[in-house]
């Protein structure tokens, strides 16, 4: 009832008459001339030139890096810690970023409750990070995971935690993506060092491995003194946060589930942290020996940057949300989708032009397989996977065009279509993903559809030639949205089932998300 109400408004705000046209027939596999297969069929992206010696020790280790809130200065941050819910973030309170204008219109001012649906001027929002200080060193006790730092409060957030400026996207799935983040700066080459790869941005050459976006975007976040740190901590060497976890016990703080599907055979439940085989409190080093080996386990603090990024991406390639309706539709299954859900089909791939940009079974033209098919220029002469589409005016967010630590934009076709443009995203599971958009502007699909079905917000110098109004009636808008909402969604994800399962999170407000064993937390109900 609310989605039917939420698409009634936005049919009545656009003026939407009847411009269905004939009845639409339901597709079948045999009928799908896009030749979409399900995405278990599509291979998974698999780094090229790494270090690990055993896959399964490399997701053990970068499930219990990805989950850990030691990482954070704080002691209270891991990376989950914004991707927690169906890989992403919906976090509503201290998430909200200024934008350029530095002021505040979509919430009193920093640290508050965000309650609205759109937001406001410039404002963003992003993912609450952690309060603004200088690193002065590690934790003095081993029995503490906070950071010695100096606060160093600064405007636009004083005191409060700081928020970053884009929306966190999911990183289930992300495997499939050529490159990571909205704007792309995570190189599909890892470099072992930073996520700039072997671009002119990059800080140097560790080790050169390819098809690792994902390793890539991993090492960014850890030491970002908005996301993650106090400002000056490094990843490798004395004082490092390598050295700062090689001497505590993997997930210390949390609880693993004894039927996890990683880690359940090393759970300490109903303790907190890992027990090795033969009984012991695991370490990290024994963690990275398996997966790595003695030698590069040996030289950990110095290459801890090099063995994250790796085994992070490990971890993160094994969820894969494959087993939607969708799915089941494309491998032929009749009664797959819905009356409704089937239309909404007709419609992504047709009227609706979704499938312009939500490409192929990952449902995005920015993934390794759709630029190995089509090259790396998209239709408007600019780097493909990566469109302005009007979300807010360009000058506000270079995005793919933005400058690196190095003064060169991450854009590399040079073409001024990348100015503002952002990665597309994959729809599966957006029914769970929300706020939308790089910059989180949207709360609810309605608000997306509307938003393609005008053609954008703004009408940009850049803007893709792929944005233009639609013509579609409520039901038409109600099908479409039944399509995204429900027959996309992996319900594994949504019940937080293997390999979708995790420990516990305790969250810096003093919260916890409870831990969650292999079986989820209950049945999917179609």
């Amino acid at each position: 009832m609310a989605r039917t109400l939420a698409v009634a408004a936005v049919a009545a705000a656009l003026g939407a008459a009847g411009c269905g046209g004939d009845a639409l027939s339901a597709p079948t596999p045999a009928e799908d001339a896009s030749g979409l297969v399900p995405l278990s069929a599509v291979a998974i992206p698999r780094p090229v030139g790494g270090d690990i010696v055993d896959e399964a020790a490399a997701v053990r280790l970068g499930k219990a890096l990805f989950w850990d809130v030691q990482v954070g200065s704080d002691g209270r941050t891991a990376c989950a810690t914004c991707h927690f819910h169906a890989g992403a973030d919906n976090r509503r309170r201290n998430t909200v970023h200024p934008g350029p204008n530095g002021a505040f219109e979509s919430v009193p001012g920093p640290g508050a409750l965000f309650t609205g649906s759109s937001t406001r001027g410039d404002d963003a929002v992003g993912s609450q990070g952690v309060a603004r200080a200088l690193f002065l060193g590690l934790p003095v006790s081993r029995q503490s995971a906070t950071d010695e730092c100096r606060s160093q409060p600064a405007p636009p957030f004083g005191h409060s935690r700081q928020v970053t400026p884009r929306n966190s996207p999911s990183v289930i799935g992300a495997v499939f993506n050529r490159q990571n983040f909205w704007d792309g700066r995570a190189h599909d080459v890892f470099n072992g060092i930073d996520p700039f790869g072997e671009s002119a941005n990059a800080g140097g050459m560790r080790t050169r491995i390819t098809n690792a976006s994902l390793a890539s975007q991993a090492v960014g976040p850890p030491n970002s003194d908005v996301e993650s740190a106090c400002s000056g901590r490094a990843f490798d060497g004395p004082g490092s946060l390598g050295a700062k976890l090689l001497a505590r016990p993997p997930l210390r703080l949390q609880t693993v589930d004894a039927s996890d599907s990683v880690l359940g055979a090393y759970s300490n439940a109903p303790g907190t942290g890992l027990r090795c085989p033969g009984g012991a409190p695991c370490s990290y080093a024994e963690l990275i020996a398996a997966a790595f080996g003695p030698s590069l386990a040996a030289e950990a603090e110095g290459a801890f940057s090099r063995i994250w990024g790796q085994a992070v991406q490990a971890y993160e390639s094994t969820l894969v949300p494959d087993h939607t309706p969708f799915d089941r539709h494309l491998a032929g299954a009749p009664d797959a989708l819905t009356e409704s859900e089937r239309l909404g089909l007709m419609l992504f791939q047709g009227k609706a032009a979704c499938m312009e940009c939500h490409a192929g079974a990952e449902l995005s033209d920015a993934t390794v397989g759709f630029a190995a098919r089509n090259g790396l220029l998209n239709r408007d002469g600019g780097d493909q996977g990566f469109h302005n589409i009007g979300v807010r005016p360009t000058e506000e967010d270079l995005g793919r065009a933005a400058p690196g630590p190095g003064g060169i934009p991450f854009s590399t076709s040079g073409s001024p279509r990348d100015r503002g443009a952002f990665k597309t995203p994959s729809l599966r599971n957006v029914a769970l993903t929300a706020p939308y958009f790089h910059n989180g502007s949207k709360a609810l699909l309605a608000e997306v559809i509307e938003f393609y079905a005008v053609g954008g917000e703004f009408a940009n110098a850049e803007r893709s030639a792929l944005m233009r109004p639609l013509s579609l009636d409520r039901q038409e808008m109600e099908d479409l949205l039944a399509f995204m909402t429900d027959a996309l969604t992996d319900c594994r994800v949504e019940r937080q089932q293997a390999p979708f399962d995790h420990p516990s999170l305790p969250f810096p407000d003093g919260t916890t998300l409870p831990v969650v064993g292999a079986a989820g937390t209950g049945p999917c109900p179609r």
